[in-house]
């Protein structure tokens, strides 16, 4: 627990995470041959890119392709090597019965559209498969694990029979019965790893109440981008008291490195750490949903310094977000409004102030190798 002056309390907890700055990969023809597990993936494919980032607990990924039969169902699934060193050589569909390894569905199902491309997104989390598993427990180790990825074709999309179209989006043999399943697309997201500092990073909001913590808010996410002594954060998050007020605060280890054993509320005494004011603060609306934008700049506040110096290390520092709730939005009182919308007590002495949802991002991370 991280105490605050005037005996308030405010939960920031630190869960592991890493961020993978910017890796592009294209996707390949995949032309599988009889026996199995043998195959031939073929030359990239054009106009295709994924992009992966490993994230608390996580990854994401991010694709588009082409080359895909307009207006037909596929699914994408995920080839998890949870420890690429029990793979003979490099890893490949060879290994599929190595230690550690799992194929799943990604939770992406998609209809190619009529120039027959698709763009998509995957959030895979540690222990929590999306939906079907084929093999294995799923993604076990975000920080290592080598993921291939495989387009599976279903057809063309059944619209008329909602059942059937869902069947193909969401399940490996969806529609197979009725149309020829294969698979057409494959990728392999392989890293040389070392520890660097992110340039990017992605993260869900995750739920702080005591019966759910922990718990993935849906459709929420922050993004990092480190400019020249500047931290650029922008989101959007769900889950929040329709007509209410919040404030996000940022937790911000200048020198993770000198965090013991993953920066956490432990580290406080670092003479390096600071919580400030995001800069942040909004009223959810009627859907109790947000969207938000700050700039963090080195030796500048945005507003309340809770303690310490703010940024100082826009390359390095590790930032975890708290939003923190502040009651029903003051909308006849505009001083108290803006109290609730800057201020860590704003609107506490009246409404019951709660920290609901935090974010951790920034933190160690491993890279693609040079050599």
């Amino acid at each position: 627990m991280i105490r605050f002056p005037a005996l308030v309390t405010l939960l920031v907890f630190s869960l592991s995470s890493l961020a993978l700055a910017n890796e592009d990969f294209p996707f390949h023809e995949f032309m599988p041959v009889d026996p199995m597990p043998a195959s031939i993936i073929g030359a990239p494919i054009h106009d295709s890119e994924i992009e992966l980032d490993r994230i608390s607990g996580g990854v994401v990924i991010e694709a588009e392709t082409s080359g895909l039969t307009p207006q037909s169902a596929y699914t994408v699934w995920a080839l998890v090597f949870n420890d690429p060193s029990a793979c003979v050589d490099e890893c490949d569909l060879s290994d599929m019965g190595a230690e550690g390894f799992s194929a799943l569905w990604s939770g992406v199902g998609f209809v190619a559209n009529e120039e027959g491309e698709a763009e998509f997104e995957s959030i895979m989390f540690k222990n929590e498969p999306a939906g079907e598993v084929l093999m294995g427990e799923g993604l076990m180790n975000a920080r290592r694990a080598e993921i291939h990825l495989i387009i599976r074709s279903h057809g063309p999309a059944a619209f008329g029979d909602s059942e059937l179209l869902d069947s193909q989006l969401t399940t490996f043999a969806g529609g197979c019965d009725i149309y020829t399943c294969v698979d057409v697309q494959y990728a392999t997201l392989k890293t040389q790893q070392r520890m660097v500092a992110a340039k990017r990073d992605k993260a869900p909001f995750q739920d702080f109440s005591e019966a759910n913590f922990g718990d993935i808010i849906p459709d929420s996410k922050i993004k990092m981008k480190r400019k020249q002594r500047k931290i650029r954060l922008s989101g959007e998050t769900t889950r929040l008291e329709a007509g209410h007020a919040y404030t996000i605060w940022a937790v911000i280890y200048n020198s993770p490195q000198d965090c013991v054993d993953g920066c956490n509320e432990e580290d406080f005494v670092l003479p390096s750490s600071s919580v400030i004011w995001s800069g942040i603060g909004f009223v959810a609306d009627e859907d109790g949903e947000a969207s938000f934008k700050t700039r963090l700049r080195e030796g500048s506040f945005p507003g309340q310094i809770l303690f310490g110096m703010g940024l100082t290390d826009a390359d390095a520092a590790e930032i975890h977000l708290v939003v923190r709730g502040h009651g029903p939005a003051a909308l006849d009182d505009p001083a108290m409004l803006e109290a609730q919308i800057s201020t860590f007590m704003g609107g506490c002495e009246t409404l019951e102030c709660v920290d609901v949802q935090f974010a951790v991002i920034g933190q160690a991370m491993e890279a693609a190798d040079d050599d």
